[in-house]
Order: C-alpha cells, then structure tokens, then sequence
C-alpha cells in the first residue's frame, strides 16, 4: 500500500507558492516496512492557496496511474476543500454542468477538471483521506515543508528519520 500525503501553499496568496508530495510505501513482503520512497516539489508564480492545494492533489493522481499503477493508493490532504470536493461536491458540480449551487461558478475550474478525469476511471487504485495538519504526521510534515520550499527544514526532517541518503536521489524539482 503507498500513503500518498499533499500539501500545497501561497505566499502572500496570489503571488508565488508551491506544491509537494510524499509518498510512503508499506511492503509486507520485505524488511523495509514504512519507508518513504519518493518525494516532488514544484514552485510557482502567480497562484493561490487552492490552486497549490489542488496542484499537488493532481500530481498525486498522476502517480497513481504511473508509478504506483498497480498498488492500492491513499492519498492524504489536509485540505478540507480539496477532500470534500473530491468525495462529494465534484460529482453535483458535475450534474449540474460544471455550476455550484444556484449556478455559481466554480472556482479554479480547469483543475478541477483535471481531477475529475482521475475520479471516472471505472478501477481505480485510490481513496483520498483527510488529514489533520501540522500534528507531526511525518509525511505531511515533508509535504509542508516541500510546498513551502523549506529545504533546510526538510533536511533536518529526513535526517532525524534517518532518510535522507536515498530521498534525496529521488527529489524531483523540476
């Protein structure tokens, strides 16, 4: 099973920010249980808040159908905008052709979108949870600080769980 933790931030909300992920891969086969196995950030200019929670939430789809296609996959927000939306308003804006309540726009309409592609396959391998944030839940932890683009946090953070020779090969910032 892959824990799949998101997290995405604005400063200063419409100016620069970022997304990122932690996956955590649990293998009952081997001795390495509870290890973390790949981690994204990815900076940006101009965004808000949501479109960075939202960003990341779609990233982690993404990896879902790539790189862990054939495991059963959790993905874990502390956004209870981008859960609820996920578990249950997307499907009425959906019937409802793409309006909320009353016919009020959507907002970020495009990644919402974008999301919905992930939510229509017939067997899908994820279920997305919330989370609580900042209560020390290592993957959302490093989720934090990969959205916020605090590397020397991040650092000590791997370091202190004894992880940071292999995440580091597999950081991806592109």
């Amino acid at each position: 099973m892959i824990e799949i933790y998101t997290d995405g931030s604005s400063r200063e909300n419409g100016k620069c920010g970022g997304y990122g992920l932690c996956a955590i891969k649990y293998d009952s086969k081997s001795n390495i249980n509870n290890h973390i196995d790949y981690i994204y950030t990815k900076q940006l200019e101009n965004v808000t808040n949501n479109q960075m929670e939202l960003q990341a939430i779609i990233a982690a789809l993404q990896l879902t159908q790539t790189r862990y296609k054939n495991e059963k996959c959790v993905i874990k927000s502390d956004s209870a905008y981008c859960v609820n939306m996920i578990n249950d308003w997307i499907y009425k804006w959906y019937r409802n052709n793409w309006t909320r309540y009353k016919g009020q726009p959507i907002e970020n309409l495009e990644l919402v979108k974008q999301i919905w592609e992930y939510l229509k396959i017939e067997w899908s391998n994820f279920t997305i949870e919330k989370v609580p944030g900042h209560k020390d839940i290592l993957g959302n932890v490093i989720a934090d600080y990969l959205a916020t683009n605090n590397l020397p946090k991040l650092l000590k953070i791997l370091k202190e769980n004894d992880v940071e020779d292999y995440i580091l090969e597999n950081i991806d910032l592109d």
